[in-house]
């Protein structure tokens, strides 16, 4: 039985994630808008975002990484002025002009990204900032005293972590506030239960990304050269024999995209109170299949739909 230093964190958490995305707990990923799996016009890529508003979606996350700035930018245009959304976006990790990626904390390095993020988001504050990565070239003690200037500031509402290990989550000093933690989750990586419980225990929402598998759970197949799926390992598999790496395909989930995209993400939601799924869209149809009637997603109970998956993993 959980005891009242235990629970006042959990109860914060599941405000927190709330609060971050409404009682759904459902926000949009906008990664894909600017191109990584495949390119998507701005038109298009608008839509998607007007889409999302009028589903209900109020929170939208997005990096400097993302297309170089670019995803920020559209989402500025978009969104800069409109008080009912809800921006997180991310320092720390950065693409060179050969396209490696390279990780930078330095406190001015973190201030530089700030700056540029707020003219890119047409914003006076970053709702959450997240590091993208950590660094482990520079101390924490100097991320977060920078951030907790930036705070001071009014440049910065709450701070999160991303990439992180359960036991990283737990090792920061309690002085530390972590508003977020955000790690992959979906049926296709399992249950992440340490670092989801170890967010809670810090009073952080836990933001799951890609909560679809990259559409893998959905039967979503790469066909474009410029969509980066096509050199991940799973999609290979998915290619040659239509199972993923857990033995399973998006169909055997359940019959039809729609409802394998409903299930995955009411799976996800249903790994704790406080946690936020941050699917990803590339058009308006993409946003009407997943928002559609997603009221009724925690409704879902994770253990039926493990059930419905163990029947198709391979031995």
């Amino acid at each position: 039985m959980m005891d009242l230093e235990q629970i006042m964190p959990a109860r914060i958490a599941e405000h927190r994630a709330i609060g971050l995305a409404g009682e759904r707990r459902i926000g949009l990923g906008c990664m894909a808008l600017t191109g990584i799996y495949g390119s998507v016009g701005r038109e298009q890529a608008i839509a998607t975002i007007i889409a999302a508003l009028d589903h209900g979606v109020t929170l939208f996350d997005t990096a400097p990484l993302y297309g170089n700035g670019a995803n920020e930018t559209l989402l500025g245009d978009v969104l800069g002025g409109r008080p009912d959304a809800t921006i997180a976006t991310k320092f720390g990790l950065y693409a060179d002009a050969g396209g490696s990626l390279y990780r930078d904390s330095r406190p001015a390095q973190i201030r530089q990204s700030v700056e540029a993020s707020l003219t890119r988001l047409r914003r006076d504050r970053i709702d959450l900032l997240i590091q993208h990565r950590t660094d482990p070239n520079t101390p924490d003690d100097d991320v977060q005293a920078c951030i907790e200037d930036l705070i001071s500031a009014g440049k910065v509402a709450e701070f999160g972590i991303s990439g992180v290990s359960a036991e990283l989550i737990a090792s920061r000093p309690m002085g530390y506030a972590i508003g977020a933690v955000q790690n992959e989750l979906s049926l296709a990586t399992g249950s992440k239960g340490a670092e989801v419980a170890a967010s809670a225990a810090r009073g952080a929402c836990f933001m799951a990304f890609s909560p679809l598998g990259r559409g893998i759970l959905t039967g979503s197949k790469p066909s474009r050269p410029d969509d980066l799926r096509t050199s991940m390992p799973a999609f290979a598999q998915l290619s040659t024999n239509g199972r993923c790496h857990n033995g399973s395909s998006g169909d055997d989930i359940e019959s039809g995209g729609q409802a394998s995209a409903r299930r995955a993400l009411a799976w996800a939601l249903a790994q704790g109170a406080n946690v936020v799924a941050i699917p990803g869209c590339r058009s308006p149809d993409h946003v009407a299949a997943i928002f559609d009637d997603a009221d009724g997603l925690t409704a879902v109970r994770a253990p039926m739909i493990e059930d419905k998956l163990s029947q198709h993993v391979s031995d």
